[in-house]
């Protein structure tokens, strides 16, 4: 990729760090209330938004347009369903949907970098942040179907409750207060687990280690 591409893209991996970090506090803040809901998928709308400026012509507006069209859909469902079993569904597929193409046009971008720079480490960033929003929406899908899905928690348990479970599997420091209960659980838990610590010791040092023969190779 060009020096002028990367010196581009770099502010919309600083915006999309913003944004997931504004997801976090609106999920944590606010839970499964309808404002809450309605922030929620609005900020994976916009992210939708910026992640697609990482790509270029006809694709990007492809990318914006399903993005908007999943979110105004996920909307309607959630106003429509109330809080009922199938709503509280909805909203988890719906956000699972929209990170996972958040991350898909990232990992795009990054994979055709021929150097590391700050963008990329930004980039490295906000998947790893992503993955715990989307493992939180995968449970939250499935914890609408599926009974005492988690100990420690409600049933079904808060947005905030799983988005804290998941960062704490994510990261692997040990489970505490929440315990995955369901086998359901213990599958995605097991899966999340992998994922975040073959992301650290591969794709992150690998970053680290560019980063490193990069500045050395410029001294």
């Amino acid at each position: 990729m060009r020096g002028e591409d990367t010196q581009r893209h770099r502010p919309l991996f600083l915006w999309l760090l913003a944004g997931i970090l504004a997801l976090y506090a609106a999920v944590i803040g606010f839970g499964g209330s309808p404002v809450g809901i309605a922030m929620r998928l609005i900020l994976l709308g916009l992210l939708i938004g910026v992640a697609a400026g990482l790509r270029e012509g006809q694709s990007r507006q492809w990318w914006v347009a399903g993005g908007s069209a999943l979110m105004l859909a996920g909307s309607g469902f959630a106003v429509w369903l109330g809080s009922s079993t199938a709503g509280y569904a909805a909203v988890g597929a719906c956000s699972t949907a929209l990170i996972a193409a958040i991350m898909v046009n990232i990992a795009a971008n990054l994979a055709r970098r021929r150097s590391v720079d700050l963008s990329t480490v930004l980039g490295a960033l906000c998947v790893y942040l992503l993955f715990a929003l989307f493992f939180a929406g995968v449970h939250q899908t499935l914890a609408a179907f599926t009974p005492g899905y988690l100990n420690g928690t409600a049933n079904p348990p808060e947005p905030a409750d799983l988005l804290y479970f998941s960062v704490i599997t994510l990261t692997t420091v040990g489970f505490g207060d929440i315990t995955p209960a369901a086998e359901a659980a213990r599958a995605v838990t097991v899966l999340e687990a992998l994922v975040g610590q073959l992301y650290l010791v591969s794709v992150v040092a690998g970053v680290v280690s560019a980063a490193r023969t990069r500045r050395t190779d410029g001294q």
